[in-house]
C-alpha cells in the first residue's frame, strides 16, 4: 500500500469527503486502507479542485503562479504525494485552467508554461497583474503574456492589468484571424504610460473591437477606457454581465439597461449626473423595466432619487448602495420605496447599503421599506448606530413578529461608533434568534465595530455557544 502524508488542505476536507462518498454511494472503507487511494480518481479530482476555491485572505506576495488572488492551494503539491495522486493530478486539466500573476517575476515562467500544458484544451481562465509602483520583471511579464497568447483560443475569462509594453502582445490578435471562440468574460486595464505608439486609445479600441466580436462574450469590464462615450461595437444584447469602473450619468445607466436586455450582473463604480440633468430626466426618459437583472451593484455621487423613480428591477436578487456624497445632500426616500414597489421585490434577498453620513431618520426609512420584507442578508457600513436604530429591529407587532426586516437570517454591520446603551444590542439579537420566537430566524453576525459593552459581549458570546454564527471584533 502506497502510504501518503497528510497535507494541511486535506486534513480540512472530511465533512466533503463524507458527502461525496453519500453522492457517490461509496461505502468506508475499512481503517486499515488509505481512504484516498481507494476513492475513484473523478471524486480525488473533484476534491482537488475544491481546494481551489478562494480563500478569506488575499495575497500580496507570490513567486509561483497562483490559482487567484485569494486562493492559498497549490496544485504541485498534489504530485508530491504520491504516484496515485500525481496521475489524478495530471489527468484533471480544471486543476491547472485557472492562473493569476501577481507581479510577474522570472520564476513563474516556467511554471506557468507548465500549467498551460497540463490544462490542455481545458478553457483557460488567466489573470496577470503588474503593479504600477511595485518592482516585477518586466521581461517575464512579457513572456508570460506571450505564453498566453499562444493559447488564445482556449480563453474563456482573462484579467489582466497590465502596461502599455506587455499589451504590446496584443496586437497578434488583431492581426491574426478571429481565434477567441470560448471567451466569456474580459477585464482589460491597460497603462499608456510609455508607449512609443502614435495612437495608443486606436490600439486598444482595436482589441476591444475584436473581443467584443467574440460570439459567446458574456462579461466586460473596460476599467478606465472609454471615459467619454461607451463603446458603440459592444454586444450590448448578448451580455449577461458589465462593470462600468468610469463615471457615467443616470441617462447613460438607464440606456445600457434598455439595449442589455440578457443582463444579470451590473455594477456602476462612479453614478453622477448634473443637477440640469435630474431636473430633466423626468419629461425626457421614459421609465425602464429590466426583467432579467439579478445583481445591481451602484456607487452614487449624489442621491439616486431620480434613477430610481425611473427604474423597476422585478427579478433582483441582490442589490448593493453606496452613498458616497455629503451630509448636506438630501435622500429622495420616497423614490427608492417607490423603486421597490414596481419591482414587486419578492426576490430581493440580500440588501447592502453604505452610507457613513446617513441620519437615523434616512436609516430608518430604508429598513422599514415594505419592499424589503422579504430580506434575508442585510450588510450596513456606517458612521454610527445609535438605540433609534436597535430599537427599530428589535420591535415586535402585536402577533409577536418582527415588523422590520422579518425574514433576517445575516445581519452583518461595521460602524465607528456604538451609541446604544450597554445590552440593548444583544437584547436585539437574542429577539431575532430563538427558535421560540415566531420569527427567530437569524442565524449569522458579524459585527465590526467600537464601544461593544461588557454586557452586550456577554450575551452575544452566550448566543455563539447555543448555534449563533458570526464574530464580533
Amino acid at each position: 500500500m502506497i502510504s501518503c502524508i497528510k497535507l494541511p488542505e486535506v486534513t480540512t476536507l472530511d465533512p466533503y469527503m463524507h458527502s461525496l462518498r453519500a453522492r457517490f454511494n461509496l461505502h468506508l472503507v475499512s481503517s486499515k486502507k488509505n481512504v484516498v487511494n481507494t476513492m475513484p480518481p473523478e471524486i480525488l479530482g473533484e476534491i482537488f479542485l475544491k481546494l481551489h476555491e478562494d480563500d478569506d485572505m488575499v495575497l500580496h506576495h507570490s513567486v509561483r503562479p497562483l490559482v487567484s488572488r485569494s486562493c492559498h492551494s497549490n496544485p504541485l503539491l498534489f504530485g508530491r504525494v504520491c504516484s496515485y495522486w500525481r496521475n489524478v493530478a495530471l489527468n484533471t486539466p480544471a486543476l491547472w485552467s485557472r492562473i493569476y500573476i501577481l507581479k510577474p517575476q522570472r520564476s513563474q515562467v516556467q511554471q506557468t508554461q507548465l500549467w498551460l500544458e497540463r490544462a490542455g484544451t481545458y478553457p483557460l481562465d488567466l489573470s496577470m497583474w503588474t503593479p504600477a509602483v511595485e518592482q516585477f520583471d518586466q521581461s517575464a511579464a512579457d513572456d508570460i503574456m506571450s505564453l498566453f497568447m499562444e493559447r488564445r483560443q482556449y480563453w474563456k475569462s482573462i484579467s489582466f492589468a497590465i502596461g502599455f509594453q506587455t499589451f504590446g502582445a496584443f496586437s497578434k490578435m488583431v492581426k491574426s484571424e478571429p481565434c477567441l471562440h470560448l471567451l466569456e468574460s474580459a477585464t482589460l486595464a491597460i497603462s499608456k504610460s510609455g508607449s512609443e505608439v502614435d495612437d495608443p486609445d486606436a490600439m486598444i479600441d482595436s482589441i476591444w473591437k475584436a473581443i467584443h466580436a467574440c460570439t459567446v462574450l458574456r462579461y466586460v469590464d473596460w476599467r478606465s477606457f472609454y471615459r467619454r462615450d461607451l463603446p458603440e461595437h459592444c454586444p450590448w444584447d448578448q451580455l449577461t454581465g458589465l462593470t462600468l469602473s468610469t463615471s457615467v450619468s443616470f441617462k447613460q445607466l438607464l440606456n445600457v439597461l434598455s439595449i442589455s436586455p440578457q443582463l444579470e450582473f451590473l455594477q456602476a463604480h462612479w453614478l453622477i449626473s448634473s443637477d440640469t440633468e435630474c431636473s430633466e430626466i423626468p419629461t425626457t426618459l421614459s421609465p425602464v423595466t429590466h426583467l432579467h437583472l439579478k445583481k445591481f451593484y451602484i456607487t452614487l455621487k449624489r442621491d439616486g432619487g431620480p434613477l430610481f423613480r425611473l427604474l423597476s428591477l422585478p427579478a433582483v436578487q441582490v442589490l448593493k448602495i453606496r452613498n458616497s456624497f455629503l451630509e448636506n445632500n438630501q435622500r429622495d426616500m420616497i423614490g427608492f420605496q417607490e423603486f421597490l414597489d414596481r419591482s414587486n421585490s419578492i426576490q430581493l434577498t440580500d440588501f447592502e447599503l453604505e452610507d457613513i453620513c446617513i441620519d437615523d431618520g434616512d436609516l430608518q426609512k430604508y429598513l422599514g421599506s415594505p419592499g424589503l420584507k422579504h430580506l434575508r442578508c442585510f450588510k450596513l457600513f456606517t458612521t454610527k448606530i445609535t438605540d433609534k436604530i436597535v430599537n427599530q429591529l428589535a420591535y415586535l407587532d402585536e402577533e409577536g413578529n418582527h415588523k422590520v426586516l422579518p425574514a433576517l437570517q445575516v445581519l452583518d454591520i461595521t460602524s465607528d461608533r456604538l451609541q446604544t446603551k450597554d445590552g440593548n444590542l444583544s437584547d436585539m439579537i437574542t429577539s431575532r434568534f430563538y427558535p421560540s420566537r415566531k420569527q427567530g430566524n437569524l442565524s449569522k453576525i458579524l459585527l465590526l465595530m467600537d464601544n461593544i459593552g461588557p454586557v452586550d459581549l456577554t450575551v452575544i458570546c452566550k448566543l455563539f455557544g447555543q448555534g449563533l454564527e458570526g464574530s464580533v471584533q
